[in-house]
């Protein structure tokens, strides 16, 4: 349905900061973990997966010699931040970064959610007004 289309949308989006997240919290308690390499979402490629995802394209197999595609998850779309010069323990999270990169992160939580908040509620509104 076209009136639902938006808010989908920006329930996908909230998916996603939710992601996005959890990768960034993981990267702050690993932050003296010898060895650990700090990691990202790719947001833009994950929600670029996700519209396409939700385009409906649904494809079966109908025959056993039939190639599978895979099926591209978000999960495929978090990856090791490069690093130039590592300390000794080789560990690349960059603390002040990675609070940085939680703080906005969570700003634009906070948006969405209030955006999808408002539009509901104006659906809602219009529901007890039709009665």
């Amino acid at each position: 349905m076209k009136i639902f289309d938006e808010s989908f949308e920006l329930a996908r989006v909230l998916d996603l900061r939710s992601v996005q997240h959890r990768v960034s919290i993981a990267n702050i308690a690993n932050e003296e973990t010898p060895g650990y390499r700090a990691k990202e979402l790719h947001f833009k490629d994950a929600l670029a997966a996700a519209r396409q995802d939700a385009m409906g394209v649904i494809m079966h197999t109908t025959n056993a010699r039939h190639l599978m595609l895979p099926i591209v998850t978000t999960e495929e779309r978090i990856a090791e931040v490069p690093a130039a010069d590592l300390p000794l323990d080789a560990n690349s999270v960059n603390l002040e970064l990675e609070m940085a990169k939680l703080s906005e992160n969570a700003m634009q939580y906070k948006a969405i959610a209030e955006i999808l908040r408002k539009e509901f509620g104006h659906i809602l509104s219009a529901i007890r007004e039709g009665r």
